[in-house]
């Protein structure tokens, strides 16, 4: 069945240079992405950059599952306490990956200055983050086993 498509034509000039001035052209936001990007890895879980980008409502809802996962957890629900954090964590990954793609944008659906000059740098960074993260979970949990 693949031989009957000309994949070279099918994924030739994907995007066009009418692509690239219609990307240029939408109306820009006086918010950053750098700081959007920042809030997010920083202090992700506590909505902030949902707040920073004029989400008040979301930016609650997922301060709310961060503060009652702790708060249970604090009080010994371990199951609905990770259970809020889990799905505040979640919605972080998510926001973020949002946040480096260009889809989540300011309250008036503007993209964010300085995306096209910091996504790469910051993605990157954020692969590494990940990675260093996984790793280091890797450890922890590998030490807990062995001290166990």
């Amino acid at each position: 069945m693949a031989e009957n498509y000309d994949f070279d034509e099918l994924y030739a000039n994907t995007y066009t240079e009418a692509d690239r001035q219609a990307f240029e052209q939408q109306p820009t936001s006086d918010k950053k992405f750098l700081a959007a990007w920042a809030l997010s890895i920083v202090l992700g879980l506590t909505g902030a950059e949902r707040f920073y980008l004029g989400r008040p409502v979301t930016a609650l809802v997922k301060l709310l599952f961060t503060l009652a996962g702790t708060i249970l957890l604090i009080l010994e629900q371990p199951v609905y306490g990770l259970l809020g954090v889990t799905v505040a964590g979640a919605w972080t990954v998510i926001d973020l990956l949002l946040i480096l793609t260009g889809t989540l944008r300011d309250r008036l659906d503007r993209r964010l200055s300085g995306y096209q000059r910091f996504v790469g740098p910051c993605a990157a960074v954020t692969a590494l983050a990940v990675v260093g993260a996984m790793g280091l979970a890797l450890i922890i949990g590998s030490s807990l086993a062995v001290g166990g």
